[in-house]
């Protein structure tokens, strides 16, 4: 699967009284070419199993 581009994220906060986060929607590709939104769950699953693969390899 392929990592499409970020939409971009402003770097400055307005003060102002509304405070709104920020959007920051990614997506990757399947094989059928249909976008798929990566969640934080997904994100947090993927550096779960790297650090057991790192723990894996050290030992």
């Amino acid at each position: 699967m392929q990592v499409c581009e970020e939409k971009s994220v402003k770097t400055s906060v307005p003060h102002t009284t509304n405070h709104q986060p920020a959007k920051n929607d990614c997506f990757m590709v399947d094989e059928h070419g249909k976008e798929i939104p990566i969640t934080t769950s997904m994100v947090q699953d993927v550096c779960i199993e790297l650090l057991r693969l790192c723990r894996t390899v050290k030992s």
